[in-house]
C-alpha cells in the first residue's frame, strides 16, 4: 500500500520588524529566570503555557514540525503515538498505569521537540525570549522546553479533570480520507482496485516459487558489520516491565537484538539505483543516497499480542530511486525504501516478520508456526497476504532476503550462516529527524506531514479514491497506511491480534538461543 503527500519546507529569514513585535507580544517570557521552581504553580503554568505556545509557533511557522507522534490538544508538552493511545484504557484504571502511561507522552513529546529545535534556523533560536546571539542558545531552549515539560505534567498527573482530558484527547486518526472515499465512490471504485491487489499478489507467490536468483558474480549481497554475540534469551526474558507492560530495555540489549536480527539483503545490481546506502541531504534539502556507504537504519518498536507487549526490530534500507520501467510509470520515482520488521515473543524468538516498502506499498507477512491465520472481517479487503513460509533459522543464522532489481520487491526469503558480501553500517532510524546541511544547521528528511517532498509517485492521481493521500510517497514512521482496499496500518497496536491466533508456545521448534 502506498500514500504520499507533497511537502514544501521553506526556512523564513525574519525582518526586525517582525521580530521585534513578536519580541513585544512575549516580552513577560523574556526576563523570565531560568529556574522558577519557587515561584507558585500557576504562575510557572502560564509561563510556561505561553512558552511553549511561542516554540511551537515559531516551529510551525519555519516548516520544522516532526510528525512521527501527534500533537495533543491543551497538552503541549506531550506527543501520542498508535502504540500509546491503545493503553488508555488501563491507564484509566489504573494511577501506577496512568503514571507511566504520562511518563511516556512526555518522552515522545521531550523527543519530538528536542529535533525540532535542533531543526529550527540558529537566527530563529537566538531572538528567542531570553537569548541573546551565544553559542549555547539552543540547548539553553531545549533545557527550558524541558523545565516546562516537567512543570506542565507535573500538574497534568495531579488534576483529575486535567487527568480525564489527556485520556479523551490522547487518540491518532488513521491515515484515511473518508472524505476522499466518499467522493472517489470507493464503493465502486474499490473493485477493481481489489482485482490489482489479487494480480499482484498472484506475481508475488510466482515470485516466491522460485528458488530465488542464482549465486554468481551478478548477485551482490549485503551484510551486516555487527557480529551476532552477547545476547542470551536469559537476559531478554528477564528484562522488567513497566505498570502497561512495556518491556524497559537497556541499550545493550537493544543493540544486541537489533545485532542479532540484523538480515541479509541479495539481489543483482543493474545500476546505481539497486544499491542502498546513506541518507544526505543537499543545501536545499533534497535528500540524496550515497551509495558508497551502505547503510541500513533500524529502530525498536512495540506491539501488543493479547496481554502482552512485544518487541519488534525494524530495519529500514535506502536506494536512491525506483527508476521507471518505461516512458510511462506511475510507480517510478526518487528514493524507495525497504522495511524488515521481526516481532519477537516474549522469549525473545521470532514470532511474525513482515515487509513493506517506505510508502507504506506492498504488505507482506510471514508468520512463524506459533501463528494461525483468522479469516478476514469481510471479502475483497487487504487483510493478510503471506506469498510464503519463513524459513526456521538455526544458531548462528540469519535470514537472507532475496530483492529484484529495480522494483526492489522482496521476491523469496532463506536462512544464512557466516554470509559473505559488502558490508553494510547500522545507524538509528530516528537520526533522519535531523540530518546536517552542507551549509550548516539541520533538517528532517519527512516534511510536518510526515512525507519525504520530492518522492510523490504518478499513481496518486489514480489511487486518491482509495482515501490515501500521495499514494507512493516515501513516508515516516507512524504514517505507513498499508492497504487501498480496507484500513491497515503497519503500527496498529493490534495488528497481531486482529489477523492471528496463537496456536503453540511461540518458537517451538525455532531458534532457543
Amino acid at each position: 500500500m502506498r500514500a504520499a503527500t507533497t511537502n514544501t519546507r521553506v526556512l523564513h529569514a525574519r525582518h526586525g520588524l517582525v521580530m521585534a513585535l513578536l519580541l513585544l507580544i512575549l516580552s513577560a517570557c523574556s526576563s523570565l529566570p531560568a529556574d522558577r521552581s519557587t515561584e507558585p504553580s500557576d504562575t510557572q503554568e502560564t509561563h510556561c503555557r505561553r512558552w511553549f505556545f511561542m516554540l511551537d509557533q515559531q516551529i510551525k511557522q519555519h516548516g520544522v514540525g516532526d510528525a512521527q507522534d501527534q500533537r495533543i490538544a491543551g497538552f503541549p508538552q506531550l506527543r501520542v503515538s498508535r502504540l500509546a493511545a491503545s493503553f488508555r484504557d488501563q491507564a484509566a484504571q489504573d494511577r501506577a498505569a496512568f503514571s507511566d502511561w504520562l511518563d511516556l507522552l512526555q518522552a515522545q513529546g521531550a523527543e519530538a521537540h528536542a529535533i525540532e529545535i535542533t531543526n529550527l534556523p540558529a537566527a530563529v533560536v537566538d531572538v528567542l525570549p531570553g537569548n541573546e546571539p551565544a553559542s549555547d542558545n539552543r540547548q539553553k531552549v531545549m533545557t527550558r522546553t524541558q523545565h516546562c515539560a516537567q512543570v506542565l505534567s507535573d500538574l497534568d498527573r495531579a488534576a483529575p479533570d486535567r487527568r480525564a482530558a489527556l485520556l479523551d484527547r490522547a487518540v491518532v486518526p488513521d491515515a484515511y480520507s473518508t472524505a476522499a472515499r466518499v467522493w472517489g465512490m470507493y464503493a465502486l471504485t474499490r473493485l477493481p482496485f481489489a482485482a490489482g491487489v489479487r494480480r499482484w499478489q498472484a506475481d508475488t507467490v510466482a515470485a516466491f516459487n522460485v528458488a530465488g536468483p542464482s549465486e554468481g558474480a551478478s548477485i551482490t549481497r549485503y551484510v551486516p558489520v555487527e557480529p551476532a554475540k552477547g545476547y542470551s534469551a536469559e537476559a531478554f526474558a528477564s528484562v522488567p516491565r513497566n505498570a502497561l507492560g512495556i518491556p524497559q530495555l537497556d541499550e545493550a540489549l537493544r543493540q544486541q537484538l537489533l545485532d542479532r536480527h540484523a538480515p541479509v539483503l541479495a539481489l543483482p545490481v543493474e545500476g546505481g539505483f539497486d544499491r542502498i546506502g546513506e541518507l544526505k541531504l543537499a543545501g536545499d534539502g533534497t535528500p540524496d543516497v550515497d551509495t558508497t556507504q551502505p547503510t541500513v537504519y533500524r529502530r525498536i518498536a512495540f506491539v501488543r499480542q493479547g496481554q502482552k507487549t512485544l518487541v519488534q526490530l525494524v530495519y529500514l534500507a535506502w536506494f536512491p530511486e525506483r527508476p521507471p520501467a518505461g516512458s510511462v510509470d506511475l510507480l517510478a520515482g526518487t528514493l524507495d525504501g525497504l522495511v524488515w520488521r521481526v516481532t519477537l515473543d516474549d522469549q525473545g524468538r521470532p514470532l511474525l516478520y513482515d515487509s513493506i516498502h517506505a510508502c507504506g506499498c506492498y504488505h507482506l507477512f510471514f508468520p512463524t508456526r506459533s501463528l494461525r491465520a483468522k479469516p478476514a472481517p469481510e471479502p475483497g479487503i487487504e487483510w493478510l497476504f503471506t506469498p510464503a513460509n519463513p524459513p526456521e533459522l538455526g544458531t548462528d543464522e540469519r535470514m537472507l532476503l532475496h530483492l529484484a532489481p529495480r522494483t526492489h520487491y522482496l521476491t523469496g526469503l532463506a536462512a544464512t550462516r557466516e554470509p559473505q558480501g559488502e558490508r553494510y553500517r547500522s545507524l538509528p532510524e530516528g537520526l533522519l529527524r535531523s540530518l546536517p546541511l552542507p551549509g550548516g544547521g539541520h533538517r528532517s528528511l519527512y516534511g510536518p506531514d510526515g512525507i519525504i517532498a520530492g518522492t510523490q509517485r504518478g499513481e496518486r492521481y489514480l489511487f486518491w479514491p482509495m482515501g490515501v493521500r500521495d499514494a507512493g510517497a516515501q513516508r515516516q514512521w507512524g504514517h505507513h497506511a498499508t492497504a487501498f482496499v480496507g484500513r491497515r496500518h503497519f503500527d496498529d497496536p493490534d495488528l497481531i491480534d486482529q489477523r492471528f491466533d496463537v496456536v503453540e508456545p511461540s518458537g517451538a521448534g525455532a531458534e532457543s538461543h
